[in-house]
């Protein structure tokens, strides 16, 4: 590919990057128009929010769902993020559904496709196939349902997973961005729960637990404990305790409620009675495993 477009006068304008990509998609050149968008976007030449960025990004999202490229996604993503976030953040939060939305769906049609019954044997999305586990299959005769999970299924699953970690690492800095941050982790607990990924849970938590304590580490630049901000967590941290008794995770519901506790000693105020109704229903379930 040329790399001429960076500083050239032939795309240098949002719009005729948009034009380009369509022209290259058309003729099966996508990853040339992918890295076209790519360009645009990322580059330090263009750092105001306008309506054709949103277009521009809508078709990034495409692409790079269609061919799993994540990491142009959240490069993308966060310097979209850079444009938004003192402007518009809706048009933010509606990129990072669509992004979120499309990955589903594809996930969701990989799984039909393949009719995945067998994907609750895949116990962790980031460690790759074992080559004892693919001879072993291969020997028992299983090898078609099992390399039809690993090719078809798995990897939108794993890539899925992977657009939700990519997200809240995006989001988490700016309290700009808390009620978006605080969507997209009930959104990966719901993930988690449809299709009983345990693993992807507990390390969701962990990630969501470094987050929030790096935030109170430096509380001088971020105050967490104004009240708009401590409901956003709490009410966060209630649906992480639901989700895991839901998924009868007790060590992991156990360790949820440290969280709302410390988050509660944090704020010095108790939350609403929906959220302790939530609590307390959990409770009965932990007493009753």
């Amino acid at each position: 590919m040329s790399r001429g477009f960076r500083g050239g006068a032939g795309f240098a304008r949002p719009e005729n990057a948009l034009k380009r990509a369509d022209e290259l998609e058309n003729v099966g050149q996508k990853l040339s128009a992918l890295q076209q968008l790519h360009d645009v976007v990322t580059s330090k030449k263009h750092r105001t929010w306008s309506k054709t960025y949103e277009e521009i990004m809508f078709k990034l999202i495409d692409l790079c769902v269609e061919m799993k490229k994540r990491n142009h996604a959240k490069e993308a993503l966060m310097q979209y993020r850079n444009m938004c976030q003192q402007v518009n953040i809706n048009s933010l939060e509606e990129v990072i559904k669509y992004y979120l939305n499309k990955a589903t769906e594809k996930a969701e049609e990989a799984r039909q496709q393949a009719e995945a019954k067998t994907l609750d044997a895949v116990e962790d999305l980031e460690e790759d196939a074992k080559p004892e586990d693919l001879m072993l299959s291969y020997v028992s005769g299983d090898k078609s349902r099992d390399r039809t999970d690993r090719e078809l299924v798995t990897p939108w699953f794993r890539f899925l997973w992977e657009s939700y970690r990519s997200v809240l690492e995006i989001l988490r800095t700016n309290p700009k961005l808390e009620a978006l941050y605080a969507m997209v982790a009930c959104r990966a607990f719901g993930f988690c729960l449809t299709y009983k990924r345990n693993a992807e849970f507990r390390r969701l938590c962990d990630i969501l637990r470094q987050h929030l304590a790096n935030m109170t580490k430096y509380r001088e630049q971020r105050d967490i404990t104004q009240p708009e901000s401590l409901n956003l967590f709490l009410e966060t941290r209630f649906e992480q305790l639901k989700t895991a008794c839901e998924l009868q995770m007790w060590a992991e519901a156990f360790r949820s409620v440290e969280d709302i506790q410390a988050l509660i000693a944090l704020g010095k105020r108790q939350p609403k009675q929906q959220m302790m109704a939530t609590y307390y229903r959990c409770k009965h379930a932990w007493w009753h495993a």
